[in-house]
């Protein structure tokens, strides 16, 4: 969230931190990866939606989430058993950006 400074202190480097949450090569950048429409890069475990919030997710099996939206200091968990959670991962973004743009209020 902080570029891996917690309190002052810096737990990841924050070179490993920006490298990991930006794919920079464009084989990690995966357009239309699964369907049309799943624009989501990767790096380092991280997926990294298309657009310009800066955001990154960790996505684990039957629906886990773990969203990080640092622009707006915002951390969103979900856990879940959604057999069919591969097909709803873009949704399942969606829905996080929502909730951010909600609990932000007007800019």
């Amino acid at each position: 969230m902080r570029e891996g400074d917690w309190e002052g202190r810096q737990i990841f480097p924050a070179k490993w931190v920006h490298d990991s949450t930006h794919p920079s090569e464009e084989h990690l950048k995966l357009k239309d990866f699964y369907a049309p429409g799943w624009d989501i890069g990767y790096a380092y475990q991280w997926w990294v939606p298309e657009g310009n919030e800066g955001e990154f997710t960790a996505i684990g099996v039957w629906g886990q989430y773990l969203y990080v939206n640092p622009a707006k200091k915002i951390i969103i968990v979900k856990s879940s058993a959604d057999p069919g959670f591969d097909t709803r991962d873009m949704e399942t973004i969606a829905a996080f950006r929502a909730i951010v743009k909600l609990v932000s209020g007007p800019k």
